[in-house]
C-alpha cells in the first residue's frame, strides 16, 4: 500500500526549529539575502513575513547572524541555534519565486535537515530519512496519548507511562520508527516513563488537528474515523494496550465516556462485536465506563493482529499479545 508522505514543512511551523547541514545552511542564507541586495532588506522582509504566523517580535541582525552560523554566545556559553521552519519556508519561496510551501527550494532544503526539533532544550530528532511516511503505526500513537500517555501544553513537556518494560519499549519503537532517534532518560525509562520529544506531539496536535488528550475531556474527532480499516485496527489494539483487560472478553475502560463511546464506534467499524457500554460500580460507588469486545472476534483479531505486524511488528497487542493468544485455542501468530 502506498502512504502518504509527510514533508517538513508539514509540521507546525512557529513550533519547529532545524538543524541543516552547515555548509548548505550559509550557502542558503547567502542566496536569499543576495535576492535584497543587503541583509537589511532581507531581515525587513523577514519581519514583515513574520505577522502571518502570528509573531509579534521584530528579528534583528544578530539573530540572522545566529541562524547563519548556527550558534551564539548565551551567558559565556557557545550554544547551537537552530532555524525556525517559518523561516526556511520563507526563503523557499523567495529563492523558487514561489508562493507554496511545496516549492523546489523546500524540497531541497529537505535534503539537508540533519535533525529537527522544538525551542529552547528540547529534545532533537535525527530521522533516518525525510519525508516522514504516514503509516497504522504513526496513527497508533495518537491512541497511546488518549490511553495513558500525555501531551503537555505549551512548556510543559509530553509523555507517556507503561508499567510494563516490553510495553514501554513497544511504544518507544513506534515513535522511532515513525520519526527517527532521539535520545531519553533511561532512570524514568526503568521506572515506566518515557518523556516524548516536544516536537513530536505538537507535530501530532498540528498535522492531525487533535483535541484536548486530558483524561476527561478527550475525544476523537470524527476524521480520525474516517482513517482506512488498518489504521482503525492498530488504533484499537493501541488502546487496548493501554486501557484493555483481556480475559474470556477483551474489556475496555474509561471514565470518559465520550473517548469509550469513540473507541466503541471504532471497534464495530472495524467489524468486531462489540457489546454496549455500561457502568461500572465498586463499593456501590461508581467507578468508570467499560463495553467489551466479544471472543466471538477473537479469531478476526488474531488474523488481523497477524496480518498487519508482519509488516509492522510494533503493531499487536505489545505485551497482552501473549494473554489474548492464550485465550485462542491451538493459537499461535507465526502465520
Amino acid at each position: 500500500m502506498d502512504y502518504r508522505k509527510i514533508h517538513i514543512w508539514e509540521f507546525p511551523p512557529t513550533r519547529t526549529t532545524i538543524k541543516l547541514d552547515d555548509t548548505f545552511r550559509q550557502m542558503l542564507f547567502k542566496k536569499a539575502i543576495a535576492m535584497f541586495d543587503n541583509r537589511e532588506k532581507f531581515i525587513s522582509y523577514i519581519n514583515s513575513q513574520a505577522w502571518f504566523y502570528g509573531i509579534k517580535r521584530n528579528h534583528n541582525s544578530l539573530a540572522v547572524y545566529s541562524w547563519i552560523k548556527g550558534k551564539k554566545m548565551d551567558r559565556k556559553m557557545l550554544r547551537t541555534v537552530n532555524v525556525p521552519l517559518w523561516v526556511l519556508i520563507e526563503i523557499s519561496k523567495i529563492l523558487s519565486n514561489a508562493k507554496s510551501m511545496d516549492n523546489l527550494s523546500m524540497h531541497n532544503i529537505e535534503k539537508h535537515i540533519r535533525y529537527y526539533s522544538g525551542w529552547g532544550r528540547s529534545i532533537p530528532v535525527f530521522p533516518s530519512s525525510l519525508p516522514l511516511i504516514l503509516t497504522p503505526e504513526m496513527y497508533s500513537v495518537i491512541f497511546h496519548f488518549l490511553g495513558d500517555g500525555h501531551i503537555g501544553k505549551t512548556n510543559v513537556s509530553s509523555s507517556y507511562r507503561q508499567m510494563n518494560p516490553l510495553g514501554l519499549k513497544n511504544f518507544l519503537s513506534k515513535l522511532q520508527n515513525s520519526f527517527g532517534k532521539f535520545g531519553y532518560g533511561l532512570n524514568e525509562f526503568n521506572n515506566g516513563r518515557l518523556n516524548v520529544p516536544k516536537i513530536i506531539t505538537d507535530f501530532y496536535a498540528y498535522y492531525f488537528l487533535l483535541p484536548d488528550t486530558d483524561t476527561f475531556v478527550s475525544y476523537v474527532p470524527e476524521h480520525l474515523k474516517k482513517y482506512p480499516a488498518d489504521f482503525l485496527k492498530v488504533a484499537l489494539f493501541s488502546f487496548i494496550v493501554d486501557e484493555g483487560n483481556i480475559g474470556e472478553v477483551i474489556t475496555i475502560y474509561s471514565k470518559n465516556k465520550q473517548l469509550l463511546s469513540d473507541i466503541h464506534d471504532i471497534g464495530e467499524h472495524c467489524g468486531y462485536i462489540c457489546h454496549p457500554i455500561r457502568e461500572k460500580y465498586a463499593c456501590k460507588k461508581f467507578d468508570c465506563y467499560r463495553f467489551s469486545i466479544s471472543s466471538y472476534s477473537y479469531p478476526q483479531i488474531k488474523s488481523d493482529i497477524a496480518r498487519i505486524s508482519q509488516i509492522f511488528p510494533t503493531c499487536d497487542l505489545a505485551h497482552k499479545t501473549a494473554i489474548f493468544l492464550e485465550k485462542i485455542p491451538n493459537s499461535s501468530l507465526s502465520m
